[in-house]
């Protein structure tokens, strides 16, 4: 049904005047009583009953009138909604993260981002970065935190925060002593580390940096969430890697040490499909890397 046709009917029957309501409409008087006469022969019923005198609703045009402005309003709705949507202020977009990415750095993303995009409702799903890859060029999410560098070259990533591991272990083991270490110190233990699957470059290059200190760690458990390894450690399994102090999770039998000199890094970035992202992504990826800022 023509919208401009809707608009004409609710001006006439607000004025019941056909030159004030073909003014308000700009639009001419001929043209008004033309868009009536399309709307009664489309509807087969008279809606406006006119003399010389006076203009008056017939009572189909009175139920009519009620319901134009149900639709009109409607459609106004809608084509608001369309182009906040295009302009990227309505709508939602899906944020994958690792276990690490959900608790170091997107919490304060996603308060950062609503601040800004208040009309976007965001939605989380935690995954690993590899699962991640295949969510973004499916399309079940928009947009990753993931751990780079990715193995898939046709997504765009981009690094948004580097923050060194830390060893955490047993506060019976004898390394629990030194206030320094240094990565070649941890040759003879065995390593509790995140799952290779969270990040699997990441992982690989933990493992070759500790071969370029002169020796291959024995891996003897993967695990995760950091809470895990810090459990495990304190087990007295194997010493730890946790990246970032807000995953120093308190444990009385267990402690945390920086290492001195050259240590793996744990990586964080933001990832989306390739070519240039909708506008409620690319504020996202923008908060992402404001965010990430404060956290390397």
């Amino acid at each position: 049904m023509d919208r401009r046709r809707l608009r004409g009917f609710i001006a006439l029957a607000e004025e019941l005047h056909f030159g004030r309501a073909a003014a308000r409409s700009n639009i001419t008087q001929p043209a008004l009583s033309q868009q009536l006469r399309q709307l009664e022969e489309e509807l087969q019923i008279e809606l406006v009953q006119r003399t010389k005198r006076r203009v008056a609703l017939t009572r189909a045009g009175e139920a009519f009138v009620i319901e134009c402005r149900k639709i009109v309003a409607s459609m106004d709705h809608a084509v608001h909604l369309v182009r906040e949507v295009e302009r990227g202020m309505s709508g939602q977009i899906v944020v994958g993260a690792t276990a690490p990415a959900l608790y170091i750095g997107l919490p304060a993303m996603i308060k950062r981002y609503k601040d800004l995009m208040p009309g976007i409702q965001v939605l989380v799903r935690e995954c690993t970065t590899t699962v991640q890859e295949s969510a973004l060029r499916s399309g079940e999410i928009d947009v990753s935190i993931c751990h780079p560098p990715l193995e898939d070259a046709t997504l765009a990533c981009i690094e948004i925060a580097r923050m060194p591991f830390d060893v955490v272990m047993s506060d019976a083991n004898p390394l629990a002593a030194r206030d320094r270490l240094y990565l070649r110190d941890l040759a003879g233990e065995s390593f509790i580390v995140f799952a290779r699957a969270i990040a699997p470059n990441m992982y690989d290059i933990v493992i070759a940096m500790c071969r370029e200190a002169g020796f291959s760690p024995k891996v003897i458990l993967e695990a995760s969430p950091a809470q895990s390894i810090v459990g495990m450690a304190a087990c007295g399994v194997g010493i730890g890697l946790i990246a970032s102090q807000m995953q120093h999770f308190p444990h009385p039998m267990a402690v945390f040490r920086s290492l001195t000199g050259t240590a793996p890094m744990l990586t964080l970035g933001a990832a989306h499909r390739g070519g240039t992202p909708p506008i409620a992504v690319q504020r996202f990826v923008e908060v992402a890397v404001e965010v990430g800022r404060k956290l390397s």
